[in-house]
């Protein structure tokens, strides 16, 4: 869990960098950087939301959760 959530934190900051440095503005190559790190954020993200939720950190709707037998 904690590798995925620090590989969600650099994409943050990475997302942060190339906008605030001007780099979306100059060309293809800094929307480029943006996408990449919005899709790595997001899928890191979901995977350290998803094993917080397994490990009991995070509470789970009653209408996700499997019925026990």
């Amino acid at each position: 869990m904690l590798i995925a959530a620090i590989l969600s934190l650099l994409s943050l900051i990475g997302l942060v960098l190339s906008i605030t440095s001007g780099l979306v503005t100059a060309g293809v190559d800094g929307v480029f950087l943006v996408l990449v790190c919005l899709m790595t954020g997001t899928i890191f993200g979901l995977l350290a939301l998803s094993m917080a939720a397994q490990a009991g950190y995070v509470p789970v709707p009653a209408r996700f959760r499997k019925a026990h037998k």
